[in-house]
This record gives structure tokens, C-alpha cells and sequence, in this order.
């Protein structure tokens, strides 16, 4: 043997196994067996399999009395421990029997390298090989094929290929069963390419390959989707001789499967049971799967019929498979039927496949379904996911409005029948759907409720509250939640900043927005965009055009790109003081930035030209709107009859009436005000007069089409025709 073989010093196995001992004494034997001799005793513990464990103990007393039991007892005690698979104990009376000089027979050191494989340490077990030649034996094949068995288990495929070329370098002839272990072993570790050079080796060297081998490399081939070097090994094999049996298929079917070619899969089937082999669970798994991979629903369950049929009942794995399969292409409906179909076949489900269903159903909006195999999952006794009900289902019915529906879940998964025990994701996302509802009692209930169960509130669930206290003027609690979130370490991100920056700009309290806008920098965070157009917003609104131009530059200085909501912003700030040059400005700085307008644009340009008397200019854009495919807003329409009637220009409200008419626009009793209000200025006292009764006889607090409240104005005033025809 090459010495590289060696990797391990043979000197150091008998200190080895001094180490192992992990039995105590027994404290005494019936009478019937101290009767015996200790050889006798261990001979006759041996033949019962259950008192294998009481013969080792009575040879550890023996040896520990220093009445050694026989070498053929010994010898005989550590075979019938590897035979009944005990390879700890018989690696343990190896070493007591080395401490005390007793002569190992050749099998009792074949058991050591069988234990150091079993336990996945071929490397010792290549030491043993030592040990057997010390001892006068020589090494068979046996022995070898346990190393390379070993080696392969542990992946260590490198180590097994020198163990081979170093057996035909000494004279010893690998058989069929080294090569086929090592073929086994490269084709686990993806070398699919080294197990056909080994096959050529095989025939080379005198070793025909059998099926077995042909099975494992097509296997391995197969599941590299190396489809060219499949057809030329299935070829190789017929040219040989060898018919392929039900491993084969299904190694082939599995992997032409796997690839998409399920045609060649089908045939592979018809072929193989043209030949009278009966597939099994394997076979058909395969094509189930292959078939579903493919869209090819019916077409997969009919196999699993067939399946039944050829009498191979399909396990829970073909049909969880399936049911898989059906969920990743979004056919959650297809594979709850499924789901159904299988309960009736009294085949049940595991908690995985209820979950990876009801996921399904909401990545695709379903949640209503979602919950029906939720119910189903609870009445078969199955647990369900914390994070499936939380984040998918409880989420699903909170962000689509079904707060209620979202409720009623909470309190029967995780109050009532308390099959999970709600988390802080669980509340948060429960305390948000009702914040976002206006339920903020409820949701104040719920949140006091989880602090008594010793759960700590997150962020977002301090975010929703705070939001919804500021949203109804609370703002005593607010700052309440508030301080919590300080006391407890929270870190806030930009989300509560611009939740509070934009609740307390609600209540009137700007100057608390803007102390909380410049404690932003504190916590590492930079504005964003929104809070900024918040806060510009209330300025204008107060007043302060120079503070919200101060704040506007202030963006652009620090690479917060403004956007259209913050020119849109300043430009109705700038209306309100009257600082018109200022808006031409903005506008010009806009378009210079190839920013988009879009409608708030538009109506705000409109609304502030018009409240200007500037119409001609608010005309202008309003054409712009309309070219840019924007619909005006009824606010639109509203803005131009303020500003034709505060100038007194009357043609110009009768032709915006009549095109107001042409697009079906809806008046509202404020814009049917405004335009009688506009009529009324006229210098004619009996139209005013013909006004003041139509002003009374008008619906109130309906909408009416334009060109309805135009025919009633015509009956009013013999000359108000000839201003609308």
C-alpha cells in the first residue's frame, strides 16, 4: 500500500481508545449468571440481541478485575456488536481489549474502520489500515471499499479518487463496487464529468459497468441538466447490453422532467410499462412535477389519477408538490382545490402547505379565501404561522379596509381560541388598520392591552397612534406617545417626523412643527421632501412668504430637489401676499428644471391669476390645461366665473357657461351662487328681480348639468336668450 494512504499514526489508536468508556459498572447479575464463567456468560448475553449492552458490561467487570475473558470471547463480543449496528460499544471493547494486550482477529479491526466511517471519520478509519497490517493481516477489498465509502459520504471525493488509483498501484483490483461508490460520490458532489471518465476507466481496466453504475452517472448527469451527455450514456448502455430497470426511469423521467422535456418523459413512462415495469411513487412524482412546472394542471392531476388507477397511491409529497407548484404561478384557487381534494382522499396536510396556500391567496389579493383555509388549517388541529396570519392575512384585511374582518381574525386566532400568542408585528399591524380606519379607540384598547402582556410597542405602532391622535386635534396624547418613544430608546425615523411635523401643522402649531423639523439633523436624518412642503405650506398659509422662500432655498441647497408639490406650494404662497413676480419666477425655474406640470399645478396658476384680475393670463393657462389633457376641476370652472364676474366681464361668464355646458359640468349650489351672484351686478333691475325669484325656486344642496340651469335662466329675462344663444 502507498504510504499516502496513511493519514492518521496507527501508534495512536490504543491510546485512543483508552479514552472511550461510556458505560458504569452494573451493580450486580441475576444469580442465574454469576453461576457462570465470565466466557460463558458474554457467549450467552451475545445470542440475545436486547442484552447485548449486559454482555459488554459484564466483560468491562471482568477486564476491570483483571479476569480477562477469552481472545475468542473478546473477538466474538466485537462482531456481535457491529452486526447488531453498535459501533460505539464495539469500538469501546476494542480499546479495553487493546489496553489489556488482548490480540485483535481480523474482522475486530475491520469493525474499527467500519465505526470510524460511521461516524464520519475516514481519515481514522485510513489509520486502521495500519493497524491490520501491523497485526500480520492483509487489507481485502472489503476494507477499502468502507474507506471509499466513507470518504464519499463525507464529500471528500479527492481522497477517495487517490484511494482508488493507489489500490491498482498495489495489486489491489477495485470491483464494481468501489467504482460504482466512487460514480455515487462525484456525481453527489456535482462532478458528473470525472464519474464518466471513471466509467471509461472501468472498461479499461477490465471492469464492466453494470446498471447500477449507468443509473447513478444518468442520475447525476440528469440533475445537472446535462441532457447531450444523458442521450449518449443511454446509448452507451443499450450498446452494452443492459436493459434499464425501474431506477433507471426514473432517474431519466426525473430528469428530462426537471428540464421541461416532459413529452420525453411521458414516453420514457409508456416505454417502461411497455416493458412490464410497474412505476412507482417516484416515477410519477416526477411527471407530476414536471407537468405542473409547465402549466399543465389537468394534465398533472390526471397523471395522479392514473396513478391510483395502476394502484401506487400518491403520497402527501406528489400533491404537496403540486400544490407548490400551483401557489408559485398564482393559481392559489386551482391548488386550494387541491388542498380539498386531498383531505377527501384522507390524505392531511402539514402546516407548511396550508401556509405556503394561504400566502398564496394574499400575494394575490385574495384574503377573504386566505382566511377559508386558515379555518380549514384550525380544524384540522394545525398550528398556524405567526408571520402568515400577521403579515399576510390580519395585513391583507387592514389594507383593504376590512379592519372589522381583520378584527374578528385577531380575537379568534389569538385571544379566544389561542392558538398563537400575538407579537409586537401582530398588534402594530392591527393598532394601524384601526388608526387608519378612525377606530382610534379601539386601537388605544388594543395597544393598552398588548403593554399588560409585557409586549413592547415598536416604532410603527407608535407612529399610528400619534397620527391619529394628531388627526383628531389630541394633541396632549400625542406628546404623551411622544415621550414614550424618547423614554424607551426608539430611535424615530423620517415616517413619525413628518407624521407629527404634519399633525401639529394641522392644529396650528408651526412653530412646534418647525422645532421638530430642525431636531431631524439630531437623530441623523435628513428631511424629506414632504415634510418640507408641509411646512412651507402652513407658512404661506400664516403669512410668512419670506420664512417658506428661506425653507425653499434651503432645499435646494442641501440637495433636497424640490418638486412639483413644493413649486406648487410656493407659488399659492406668493398668490396669497400678492408678490406676483415671484410666481413668474417659480414658474420660469420650473420649466428650466423640465418639470412636469400636472393639474394642482395648473388650478393653482388659475386660481391665483384669477383672484388677481390677471384673466387674460389665467385663460392662457387654462388652455395650457386643456392641451395638456388635464380635465379641469369644477374648482377650475370656479376660479374663471370669480374672476370674469369680479371685472364685471359678462360675455366672458356666458361663454364659459356655455362651454361649461358642452362638457357636462355638474354646478354646485356654491358655483350656482356665484354665478347668480355675478347676474345680479347687472345694471338691469328687472333681471335682478326675475334673479331673486330663481334664486328661491332653485334645488339646494343638489348638483345640476350646466345646460339645465341655463334653460332655467332663459325663462327669467326676455334679453338673458340673446346673452346665452
Amino acid at each position: 500500500m502507498s504510504k499516502r494512504l496513511f493519514l492518521t499514526n496507527p501508534r495512536n489508536f490504543d491510546y485512543l481508545y483508552t479514552q472511550l468508556n461510556p458505560f458504569s459498572a452494573l451493580s450486580s447479575l441475576s444469580e442465574i449468571l454469576e453461576k457462570l464463567s465470565v466466557d460463558g456468560q458474554i457467549m450467552s448475553l451475545c445470542t440475545k440481541p436486547n442484552l447485548v449492552r449486559a454482555a459488554v458490561s459484564v466483560f468491562e467487570n471482568a477486564v476491570n478485575s483483571g479476569k480477562c475473558p477469552s481472545i475468542e470471547t473478546c473477538n466474538f463480543l466485537v462482531n456481535t456488536l457491529r452486526e447488531s449496528r453498535n459501533f460505539d460499544l464495539a469500538a469501546f471493547v476494542y480499546g479495553k481489549m487493546s489496553n489489556v494486550g488482548v490480540r485483535p482477529f481480523f474482522f475486530s479491526l475491520s469493525v474499527l474502520v467500519e465505526y470510524f466511517v460511521h461516524i464520519h471519520n475516514p481519515e481514522y478509519a485510513l489509520g486502521v489500515v495500519g493497524l491490520i497490517l501491523k497485526h500480520g493481516f492483509d487489507v481485502n477489498v472489503y476494507i477499502l471499499n468502507l474507506l471509499l465509502k466513507g470518504f464519499c459520504e463525507k464529500r471528500d471525493v479527492d481522497s477517495a479518487l487517490l484511494l482508488l488509483n493507489d489500490m491498482s498501484k498495489n495489486s489491489m483490483v477495485p470491483d464494481i463496487v468501489s467504482y460504482n461508490t466512487v460514480i455515487n460520490g462525484l456525481c453527489k458532489a456535482s462532478k458528473a464529468v470525472e464519474a464518466m471518465n471513471l466509467i471509461d476507466r472501468m472498461e479499461d481496466e477490465g471492469c464492466c459497468p453494470d446498471v447500477r453504475s449507468y443509473t447513478t452517472l444518468l442520475d447525476g448527469l440528469c440533475k445537472h441538466g446535462r441532457v447531450n451527455d444523458v442521450l449518449s450514456v443511454m446509448e452507451r448502455m443499450k450498446s452494452n447490453g443492459l436493459s434499464y430497470d425501474i431506477a433507471t426511469y426514473n432517474a431519466l423521467i426525473n430528469g428530462f422532467c426537471r428540464v421541461g422535456d416532459v413529452v420525453r418523459g411521458k414516453e420514457l413512462l409508456n416505454e417502461m410499462l411497455g416493458k412490464g415495469l410497474i412505476p412507482d411513487v417516484i416515477t410519477y412524482s416526477s411527471l407530476v412535477q414536471g407537468l405542473a412546472q409547465k402549466g399543465r394542471w389537468e394534465e398533472a392531476a390526471g397523471v395522479a389519477t392514473d396513478m391510483t388507477e395502476m394502484g401506487v397511491l400518491p403520497d402527501f409529497y406528489i400533491y404537496a408538490g403540486l400544490i407548490k407548484n400551483l401557489c408559485i404561478n398564482k393559481k392559489a384557487r386551482t391548488a386550494f382545490s387541491m388542498l380539498k381534494l386531498i383531505k377527501k382522499k384522507d390524505i392531511e396536510p402539514d402546516a407548511a402547505i396550508y401556509n405556503t396556500v394561504i400566502t398564496a391567496f394574499c400575494k394575490e389579493g385574495l384574503f377573504s379565501d386566505s382566511f377559508d383555509v386558515l379555518k380549514m388549517m384550525m380544524d384540522s388541529g394545525k398550528k398556524p404561522d405567526r408571520f402568515t396570519c400577521s403579515s399576510g392575512i390580519l395585513q391583507g384585511f387592514c389594507s383593504t379596509g376590512k379592519v372589522d374582518d381583520a378584527l374578528r381574525i385577531f380575537k379568534s386566532v389569538f385571544e379566544d381560541e389561542a392558538y398563537l400568542e400575538a407579537d409586537v408585528v401582530t398588534y402594530s399591524i392591527m393598532i394601524q388598520g384601526l388608526c387608519k380606519k378612525g377606530c382610534l379607540d379601539e386601537a388605544v384598547e388594543l395597544y393598552d392591552k398588548m403593554v399588560s402582556t409585557g409586549t413592547s410597542a415598536d416604532l410603527l405602532t407608535y407612529t399610528a397612534l400619534i397620527g391619529a391622535y394628531l388627526k383628531e386635534g389630541n394633541v396632549e396624547n400625542a406628546l404623551e406617545l411622544w415621550k414614550h418613544v424618547m423614554d424607551s430608546k426608539i430611535v424615530p425615523d423620517s415616517q413619525i417626523y413628518s407624521i407629527m411635523i404634519d399633525g401639529f401643522c394641522r392644529s396650528q402649531m408651526v412653530n412646534f412643527a418647525k422645532g421638530l423639523f430642525l431636531k431631524l439633523n439630531v437623530f441623523g436624518l435628513s428631511p424629506r421632501v414632504v415634510d418640507d412642503n408641509t411646512l412651507m405650506s402652513n407658512l404661506c398659509k400664516e403669512g410668512s412668504l419670506e420664512q417658506a422662500k428661506t425653507l425653499f432655498q434651503n432645499m435646494k441647497e442641501t440637495n433636497r430637489e424640490p418638486d412639483i408639490v413644493s413649486f406648487t406650494t410656493m407659488i399659492n404662497g406668493a398668490f396669497r401676499a400678492g408678490d406676483v413676480e415671484y410666481v413668474k419666477t417659480l414658474i420660469r425655474e420650473m420649466f428650466e428644471r423640465n418639470m412636469k406640470p400636472d393639474a394642482a399645478f395648473f388650478s393653482t396658476l388659475i386660481e391665483g391669476f384669477s383672484m388677481n384680475g390677471q384673466m387674460d393670463e389665467a385663460n392662457h393657462v387654462f388652455t395650457r390645461m386643456v392641451v395638456s389633457g388635464f380635465k379641469p376641476s369644477i374648482n377650475v370652472y370656479h376660479y374663471l366665473l370669480t374672476g370674469y364676474c369680479m371685472k364685471g366681464e359678462m360675455k366672458e361668464v356666458i361663454k364659459l357657461l356655455h362651454k361649461m355646458a358642452a362638457e357636462n359640468v355638474m354646478l354646485s349650489v356654491e358655483i350656482r351662487a356665484t354665478i347668480l351672484a355675478c347676474l345680479y351686478r347687472s345694471s338691469d333691475s328687472d333681471m335682478v328681480d326675475s334673479l331673486s325669484t330663481f334664486s328661491h325656486d332653485a334645488p339646494e344642496e343638489v348638483d345640476i348639468p350646466c345646460n339645465d340651469f341655463l334653460v332655467e335662466l332663459r325663462k327669467f329675462h326676455s334679453e338673458l336668450p340673446k346673452l346665452v344663444a
